[in-house]
Parts: C-alpha cells; structure tokens; sequence
C-alpha cells in the first residue's frame, strides 16, 4: 500500500538521520547502512542523497563512505509524547527560559519547535513562551553557545578564547567539551572538558567565553558517569581532587518548612530540633559557592561546621550590617 510504504521511508530516513546523529565521527557504507535498514545499497544511496540536498543530513561521500559534512549542522528526527511526559517538557521549556539571561536564539527556537508536538494547551502557553525568549539572530553569547553544543555532539575540538574572573587579559586553548551543565543557583551556563593548555580538565563559564570556533579536529568521547559524580559531589557547577568539605547547618523554625520542602543537594540530611527548627548536614567539593546560599538565609541559617566557612560567613555578615549604621 502507498500509504504504509511512505511510512516505511519516513521510519527509515528517521532512523538514518540517528545513526550519523549518535554516531557523528563515524563513516558508513551503502551496503553497511543496507544491512542495518534491511534495504537494497542503491535505496539507501537515493535516501541519504534526499536527506543531504534537502539539509536535514548534510552528509558527504568520501572514498564509498558516508559521513556528516564538516560544518553540519543536524535536524534531529521528530518526537511525539504522552500527555504526562509533555507537562513535564513544558516544565523543563519554563525553566529553561527563565534560566536564559543571555540572548540566545536556540532557547527560543527550540521552545517554539517543542510546542508543535505537545497539546494544543500546553503548544499555546510554550509558543507564548518562545515569543518572549525570542529567536532571532544570534548574538555574541548565540554564538558561543553554538560551537560548543556542536563541539559536544560531534566530539570535535573548539579554540576557546576565555577571560577567567579577576583576571585583566584572555587565555586562548583548545577544548574538548565533555559536558554542558546549568547552574542551580545562578543564571549560567557552564562548560566542563578538557583544556590545552595547561591539558588538565576545566570548567568554563560560558558567559566569560571570549571567543569560540569549531574546528574539524575530532576527539575520542569520554564515558560521562564519573564526571557527573563529580558534580553531585559540588553544590554548583564546580570540580575538585580534594575530599568533600562535611557542613553543618543549623535552621530556626521559621525557615524550617522551607527547608524541608526541597531538595537542596544530593548528600543532604535533615534532623528536626527540640524547637522546631532543623538541622542540615551535607558533603561538598568546595564551600565557596556554598556563602551566597547560606547568606541568602539571613539570621534564621548559622553555620556550625567547618570553622573556616563560619568565620567566612560571619565576616561578610558584619560587613553587610556595617552599612546599615543605627
């Protein structure tokens, strides 16, 4: 029938489009491809031929083998989602832009794509939120954004141009991005791979990223289970060699609710007191993004442990009241 063979083709250029997706420094012959489709070589040939002149694929054939082209850029096959799962994805759409201080097209462009397959409800209130992010040109931090989201998914290095906090001038290396994780508590964006120089792995704030250009060179991926460990481990976006830092925290009882209704970090245990406050106790890598945090409590959070972080906290505290003279 016309109507199930148009399907068959549209399953199998889809599952073409993920083969070189998931697999974007690999090369594949007609015949390889065939045998995985369960279709004649000459087929696949015409189907990867459609697919790179319309550009959803940009491929070239080097030697009798298939591979994505240097510059592609990849049109992901489409999704569809239970009613549950597109609730979630409009919860994931919500904070995704409010998490956007920075001008970025693929916030909004991506936002608008992901409306046209949830419920005409949830599409409407998404399209709403995609004209509000915005999906225009893409500015200075677009850019940025979009070497290193390629440089991520097709395993390929980028020079990097970067002016580190506290620093007057810029370092340029070469970065292979293993990772791109959110900040919890801040509106950035962070990079995590490895460096060259000083060849050591680093995490980059995008948002201090100068310059970045994607290049051809390619990289062997790195398995990501460990680097995300590493992660939980932090209360940010933040990697050290040394032993977790254990805090102790103690809450009175009007911040006690509040404190109890999240989740604030994956080591966390909580402990009701006599008076109806609460106290916390976590592992860390490292207490320096932890003093905003704690700051934010005002009077109703003390640190109790480690002696360093209480001293920290309580010195920016009387800095903070000696602006405010009685």
């Amino acid at each position: 029938m016309p109507f199930a063979d148009s399907l068959t083709k549209a399953g199998r250029l889809m599952e073409l489009q993920m083969i070189f997706a998931t697999g974007p420094q690999r090369s594949h012959s007609s015949t390889e491809l065939a045998g995985r489709l369960g279709i004649a070589p000459r087929t696949v040939r015409n189907y990867l031929n459609e697919l790179s002149g319309s550009g959803r694929l940009p491929l070239i054939l080097d030697k009798k083998r298939w591979r994505l082209a240097p510059d592609a850029r990849l049109e992901m096959p489409p999704v569809r989602f239970m009613l549950e799962e597109a609730a979630a994805v409009y919860l994931a759409a919500r904070l995704l832009c409010r998490h956007s201080d920075e001008s970025n097209p693929a916030v909004g462009s991506s936002v608008g794509k992901l409306a046209a397959v949830v419920p005409a409800d949830l599409g409407a209130v998404m399209q709403d939120l995609a004209s509000r992010v915005g999906s225009g040109e893409a500015g200075p931090f677009g850019e940025v954004f979009r070497a290193f989201a390629y440089g991520w998914a097709l395993h390929r290095e980028i020079v990097v141009t970067y002016l580190a906090f506290g620093r007057k001038t810029s370092r340029t290396c070469r970065f292979r991005t293993h990772l791109l994780e959110p900040s919890v508590h801040g509106f950035s964006l962070y990079a995590v791979g490895h460096a060259d120089p000083p060849g050591e792995l680093r995490v980059f704030k995008l948002e201090r990223v100068v310059k970045a250009e994607l290049t051809a060179t390619p990289f062997e991926p790195v398995p990501t289970a460990e680097r995300l460990a590493r992660l939980e481990r932090s209360w940010d976006v933040w990697l050290s060699d040394a032993d977790a830092v254990e805090v102790k925290l103690r809450f009175a009882p009007e911040a006690a609710r509040s404190v109890r209704e999240a989740r604030w970090h994956a080591s966390q245990r909580l402990e009701d007191l006599p008076d109806g406050g609460v106290e916390m106790r976590l592992a860390v890598a490292s207490t320096i993004e932890l003093v905003p945090w704690i700051l934010g409590w005002g009077g109703t959070c003390e640190v109790l442990a480690p002696p360093a972080l209480r001293d920290e906290v309580a010195r920016q505290l009387r800095h903070a009241a000696s602006r405010y003279p009685t």
